[in-house]
């Protein structure tokens, strides 16, 4: 079985909780499931990516869509949505990283890539990253999870088989990744709870954390499911 895997981040800088969101799906309903998302943001959305960060109340329809096309569409059925949460004021870049928070960062990218390995057991990967600036290429991180699934013990020859940057204003999968990770870091920063709150913003992370069964985003969920949150306890 070859599946896709879409991640990307949020709260990146400035916050305390670092968000990394990735969706998964099978790679032959990956097509249909983008065009899905394509078709559900008209007409509020006709063209244009969409992102947590352009979440307005005029825009509020098509981006409840797109949280129901995830939650009820056929063509998502396969599709499972993993999170990775990281505190990092307990964060010691010096110490652990060589000084560089980017290494850190793909640090953490690496532990969320890792566990679609560990619950999909017979699967293949092809992870697609939201394109940034870098100095390590996807091909790096390819080389690294591949190694680290052997050192595990993991029998699969090369099963992360593609590693890719993907611009996230033609890649819809994306789209789902970047505003799932947004809604549950909008309520772990504390952004939901303060007076000047953006109000389509707390209507579609509270909806998002419904239609997921999610009651409390502080605490982690089960490992596996359709929607999960990991809260990585560093060390």
């Amino acid at each position: 079985m070859f599946v896709d895997v879409y991640i990307d981040e949020s709260s990146q800088t400035q916050c305390r909780y670092l968000m990394l969101g990735g969706v998964v799906i099978r790679t032959d309903a990956a097509p249909e499931a983008a065009a899905k998302l394509i078709e559900s943001r008209s007409p509020e959305l006709a063209h244009g990516e969409m992102k947590w960060g352009k979440v307005s109340r005029s825009k509020m329809a098509a981006y409840t869509r797109l949280v129901d096309c995830f939650f009820d569409d056929p063509s998502f059925v396969s599709a499972q949505f993993h999170s990775l949460v990281v505190d990092t004021s307990k964060v010691n870049h010096r110490a652990y990283n060589d000084g560089s928070s980017e290494v850190g960062f793909n640090k953490e990218i690496y532990q969320l890539a890792s566990k679609f390995a560990r619950l999909y057991g017979s699967a293949y990967f092809y992870v697609y990253l939201d394109q940034r600036n870098t100095n390590q290429t996807p091909e790096d991180l390819r080389l690294i999870l591949n190694r680290g699934r052997r050192k595990a013990g993991d029998r699969r020859d090369w099963p992360y088989r593609r590693c890719q940057f993907r611009n996230s204003k033609t890649t819809p999968l994306l789209w789902v990744s970047d505003i799932f990770a947004g809604a549950i870091a909008f309520h772990l920063n504390g952004h939901r709870t303060k007076q000047d709150a953006s109000p389509a913003r707390s209507e579609l992370s509270d909806y998002i954390l419904y239609r997921s069964g999610v009651r409390n985003p502080k605490i982690d969920t089960a490992k596996a499911g359709k929607f999960t949150i990991w809260h990585r306890q560093l060390r």
